[in-house]
């Protein structure tokens, strides 16, 4: 019984001690696990937020200039880490600019870490998209299913031993509790110091912990490590982007970016934008190089000269100066301007000399614009320096064309640039047998707004070839269905523009109007470019359209071009016709005018025929044709 009752006890201590042993190292590992789970989480968001900051700075600029077509080679850094499932990227309207998702089939209970940044304007801080980076989290989850294993079985090991051993492990695990404050506290880079006590099963669990404890403090300091590292990797990278975005290449001096940069801080300075005068003929003389190096010589004179100088791209620069009154800027920059008339750049043994255009404003608002509206003033008015002056008006004369040129391209796509038709009467007849296409735009309040206000202003864009197609579009489907002639003006512009002409010779094919149409040209501007205009009537002329000089008797009417070219009709300028019948001088051109045709078997068409005085008086000198507000008033045929 003796033996039995002691062999029971030391069953009874063995067990006990087993399984004390089995929860207290259930208890440390499920601990540690989740110490280790949640070190392993951080670590990976963190890899997965360095991995986005690598690329922040190139996507910045890619959405900036709004090079989408580069957003693809500059995420490939990321995108090819094996851990990324998913990287996409959203411009500021949330419109998805680009998608990766991984090939492979990363299996995980819970969605993959995920990580957004916002991408910002490097000049205003405005939003212009955002980045969405997905990233594995199959090492954690596998982890953590391991955890969740050891954790069921060991509350199962508790629930079946806790009505057993309830009393008995109070005492045995006294030294265990000492471990668990300790546990209970820990944070990842804690060195937690035990003493190995009590039994052989808690000196066994104390070396196990400290065992675990210094792989997982070997693990975190391999993570600061790689940190540290990917750390330094994006500063030089963000060092090396910012050269590349602040730093002129060509020239190595600051760039428009980097001016914008100082300027946006309000420092009150003066800003001079210097223009090399006629720098494309020297690209066109002596080629691109030669260029090149020519403005690198005179980038680096500049910067001698006045310290602060930046290239804003082309053949143009800006020069800062501080605390300079009007007078002492205008007599540096005139210094200036004197030092270049006498310098002589030396470019591949060729010997160049430059003059510039300087437009000059002083403030700490707009001044870089300011500073280019005098420049453009400058030249408008063939100065060598023009300082912006508020008075005069230009930034207001800027935006009304600014608006003017907005308010025709909403008319071209809204379909409200329109045509009317003058009538031009035989005055033989007095029949109306040919009209002229004039073109008209309809602004937003229904109201006719006449050409002189547009037209000027279409010209400067690319918006007057959209105007001509529209206008002989319009007119030839109109008069396909007529008898009448009709004409229409091109400019030289037009002329000279090889789409433009396919869409002419196209339209008037396709409509069957090339036998009733005339295209008037400004003897002014068509005759200058002889060899275009010839090659363009004979085209148009073998599908047999007719030609005319509009406005004859205003240039130096060259004669024998006009002999050579073969025209259908000369248009007598409305200058000469509306003082024909008090103005003897004018009435002698006319008559010259007259007899030039006859004798070339070209027909005569009078503009600005205003009255019955001047109609009588172009009958009786034998005008062919009449046109003007006497013989009716341009009107919608349509």
């Amino acid at each position: 019984m003796l033996t039995l009752s002691k062999s029971r006890l030391s069953y009874k201590i063995v067990g006990s001690l087993i399984l004390i042993f089995l929860l207290t190292f259930m208890t440390l590992a499920t601990v540690v696990s989740m110490v280790f789970e949640n070190t392993i989480l951080v670590s990976e968001k963190q890899k997965a937020d360095l991995l986005l900051r690598t690329i922040e700075k190139p996507l910045q600029i890619a959405l900036y200039l709004k090079f989408y077509d580069q957003i693809e080679e500059k995420v490939s850094p990321v995108v090819s880490v094996p851990d990324v499932t998913e990287l996409v990227i959203f411009d500021q309207n949330e419109k998805e600019l680009y998608s990766y998702k991984s090939k492979e089939n990363i299996a995980s209970r819970h969605e993959a870490i995920s990580v957004t940044h916002e991408i910002k304007e490097p000049t205003s801080g405005q939003l212009m998209g955002s980045v969405i980076l997905r990233y594995s989290d199959l090492a954690y989850d596998e982890t953590r299913k391991s955890i969740q294993k050891i954790v069921y079985g060991v509350g199962a090991s508790i629930f079946v031993i806790f009505f057993v051993a309830v009393w008995w492990v109070r005492f045995l695990l006294s030294p265990l509790t000492k471990i668990a404050k300790k546990v209970r506290y820990y944070k990842p880079g804690d060195q937690m110091v035990f003493e190995e006590e009590g039994s052989v099963e808690i000196e066994q669990i104390v070396t196990a912990f400290n065992a675990m404890q210094k792989t997982t403090q070997d693990y975190l300091a391999q993570i600061e490590a790689m940190n540290a590292s990917l750390e330094i990797t994006v500063q030089e990278k963000t060092h090396e982007l910012e050269n590349q975005y602040y730093i002129d290449r060509l020239t190595g001096l600051p760039n428009r970016y980097r001016l914008q940069e100082r300027l946006a801080q309000g420092e009150p300075i003066a800003l001079a934008v210097v223009n090399v005068d006629d720098f494309k003929e020297v690209n066109d003389f002596f080629g691109i190089s030669i260029g090149d190096e020519m403005l690198i010589q005179i980038g680096t004179w500049l910067k001698e000269l006045s310290g602060g100088c930046y290239r804003l791209g082309g053949d143009e620069f800006a020069l800062v100066f501080n605390e300079l009154s009007h007078k002492e800027l205008e007599h540096r920059l005139t210094m200036l301007i004197k030092l270049l008339d006498e310098k002589t750049f030396m470019v591949k043994e060729e010997s160049l000399n430059i003059r510039v255009t300087i437009g000059v404003a002083m403030g700490s608002e707009k001044v870089l614009t300011q500073a280019d509206i005098a420049l453009h003033h400058a030249k408008e008015n063939k100065k060598q320096i023009a300082f912006y002056n508020e008075d005069e008006g230009v930034e207001e004369h800027y935006r009304t064309n600014l608006t003017m040129a907005s308010n025709v391209r909403r008319a071209l796509f809204e379909r409200r640039i329109i045509c009317y038709y003058q009538p031009i009467v035989d005055i033989e007849t007095g029949n109306i047998v040919k009209y002229e296409t004039l073109v008209r735009m309809i602004d937003e309040s229904g109201n006719i707004v006449p050409p002189m206000q547009f037209l000027p202003i279409a010209k400067q864009t690319k918006l007057y070839p959209q105007i001509t197609l529209e206008v002989i579009y319009q007119a030839c489907t109109l008069f396909a269905l007529r008898d009448e002639e009709f004409s229409i003006n091109l400019s030289d512009s037009d002329i000279r523009n090889p789409h433009t002409v396919s869409e002419i010779i196209k339209t008037i094919t396709d409509t069957g109007t090339a036998s009733r149409i005339v295209f008037e040209i400004l003897e002014s501007e068509g005759i200058e470019n002889y060899d275009e205009v010839t090659r363009f009537i004979t085209q148009v002329k073998a599908l047999g359209a007719k030609i005319a000089i509009d406005d004859f008797g205003t240039g130096y009417s060259n004669f024998e071009n006009i002999l050579k070219l073969g025209v259908d009709y000369i248009k007598i300028d409305g200058s000469l016709i509306r003082e024909i019948a008090i103005n003897p001088r004018h009435r002698i051109i006319v008559e010259t005018i007259i007899d030039f045709a006859k004798k070339i078997d070209a027909r005569t068409i009078a503009e600005f025929v205003s009255d019955e005085v001047i109609y009588n008086t172009i009958e009786e000198m034998g005008v062919d044709y009449s046109q003007g507000y006497f013989s009716g008033k341009p009107i919608s045929l349509s």
